[in-house]
Parts: C-alpha cells; structure tokens; sequence
C-alpha cells in the first residue's frame, strides 16, 4: 500500500477509535435521567455550534455557504442515513443493550449493506473475496445473536434499532462516495445542519428536556470526539479509500468499545462474543489481503516444478 492509502486506514481506524466511545458517553448520560432523543439531538447541536464557531474564525462562512448551496440535495439523502438513521437508533439501542453488543451488530449489519449496496450500484456481482468477507461478518453477526438468545424478549426492541443503525450507516458510506460529498470540516458541518432538522423530530416529539449542568462536559466531549472527530475522518477518508474498505477497517471499532466498555462500565465479553469479534476482524484481513497474490505465488511455484 502507498501511502495515501495508509494515511486513509489511518483516519479509518481513528475514526473506529472515536467512535468506540459513543456508548460509554451515552451511557453516562442516559443515566443522568437524559432520553435518547435528547442525547442525540443535543450532541449534533453542539458539535454544529462548535464547527461553525471554527468556520467564523476561519472566515470560511462564505465557502460553507456556497458548498451548501451546490450540495444540499446530497447532503440531505446522506445525513438521513448518517445522522438521523445511525445517531438515532444508535443511542436508542443504548439504552437497552451491552455496548459491545450495539457496537458489533451495528457494524455487522453496515458491513453487509456496504457490499451488497455497492455492488447494486455498481451493477456487478461481489467478487470471491468480497463474498469471503461477507460471510465472516455473517457468522461473526450470528455468533452474538446467538449468544443472546436469552435475553428477554423486551430487549428485542435494541436490536432492532442496532440493525436500522447499521443499514443507516452502511448507506451513509456508500452514498457519500458516490454522492462526492467530500471531507473535512465544512462537509461534516453541512451534514449536521440537515441532521439537527431530522434529529429535531422525535426530540420534540418526545416533549423538549432541558440539560443538567453536571452532564455539560460529557456532552462536550461526546460532541468533540465520537461526533465531529469521527466524521471527520470517516468523511476524509473516503476522499482516499473505497467505502468497503473504510467500512472494513472501521470494524476495529468493537476492540475498542469492548476496552472502554470493560474499562468504565465494567462490561464484560463472553467468549462467544469474542469468537464473533474475531470473525470480523478475519473479514477485514480476507478483504485487504489479496488472494491473487497467493494465486501468482502457486502459479510460479507449479511451473518451477
């Protein structure tokens, strides 16, 4: 690999590490007595006030202005997906599932519609190798649904709202490629602008809360990191790398929400759940490494014979 391509795994993995601390963020103020809806709605508001308080310093208003009036059909399509889809039903899922679990089906479910999404577009079949990758995530998916069938029914609810977070978010990657949304700080403020006007339905909805002073820095934190750091750099890195293989490397995101999980929450993997991680994480290798090397590799040794 170049080393355009390393920087944007680079990104993809800082982007993973960001955000593996959603949960533990959410968690910390789900139990401050704030709603999902809320959490959601008011981590957007304020990672948004934060980057346009950057763009007035920057004078670069004008060049968000102008980038909004050329891409707001895009941005439109692509926050539903990114913001309202997988902030929403992400933070919902929180409230009734172990992080990793959320974490895991979310990117279990992503990773299959970035493929088949992809290859819809692109009017193809999946290659060996896709499919290869595919089937690993299928089975590291099957092994944590698996592992918690006896969860009681009422919890069902989170994973359904894991699953609509993953379709959202596989979605979100795909179209903001082909959609050429672009990277940086004024693409990610454009899309929190139309996610704010998504985001602020079921917050209103829900009957309008008012936010406790002792939760402030969390939420500033959670707006900073998982929110403006980690679509900064998804964005970034799709300006480098194919959505599959940022999806694929973003996968690398249940390591760290499980040392997180365990380190402030104290939530323990089964091992089942850990096979099942494994098994993604072989997706990512299956996908980056290229089997026709191994191919070439067979074809010269069998004609040396």
């Amino acid at each position: 690999m170049d080393r355009k391509h390393w920087f944007g795994v680079i990104l993809a993995l800082l982007a993973a590490f960001f955000n593996g601390m959603v949960g533990i963020f959410s968690v910390s103020l789900f139990q401050s007595g704030m709603p999902p809806e809320a959490v959601a709605f008011y981590k957007c508001v304020v990672a948004f006030l934060m980057i346009v308080a950057v763009l007035v310093a920057t004078e670069k208003v004008g060049t968000l202005l102008a980038y909004l009036k050329e891409k707001w059909k895009a941005l439109i399509v692509c926050s539903f997906f990114g913001f309202f889809m997988l902030y929403f039903f992400e933070t919902a899922a929180y409230e009734t599932l172990n992080v990793a679990v959320v974490v895991f089906l979310l990117f279990g479910v992503s990773t299959l519609v970035t493929f088949f999404a992809n290859a819809v577009f692109e009017r193809r079949n999946l290659t060996g190798q896709e499919w290869m990758s595919v089937l690993f995530a299928v089975l590291g998916l099957y092994l944590i649904f698996m592992e918690n069938e006896h969860i009681e029914a009422s919890v069902n609810t989170g994973f359904m709202y894991a699953v609509l977070a993953g379709i959202g978010y596989g979605l979100f990657l795909v179209l903001n490629k082909k959609l050429n949304i672009g990277g940086g700080l004024i693409p990610v403020c454009g899309l929190l602008l139309f996610g704010l006007v998504y985001l602020m339905i079921p917050f209103t909805m829900t009957g309008l809360v008012g936010i406790d002073p002792s939760v402030w820095l969390t939420l500033v934190l959670l707006a900073l990191l998982p929110t403006i750091g980690g679509f900064w750099c998804t964005t970034k890195s799709l300006t480098i790398l194919k959505s599959q293989t940022v999806q694929l490397v973003e996968l690398s995101e249940p390591i760290f929400a499980l040392m997180l999980g365990f380190v402030f929450l104290g939530q323990l993997v089964t091992p089942m759940q850990m096979l099942g991680g494994a098994c993604i994480l072989a997706a990512i290798l299956i996908h980056e490494v290229r089997l026709s090397f191994f191919r070439k590799n067979k074809m010269a040794a069998d004609t040396t014979r």
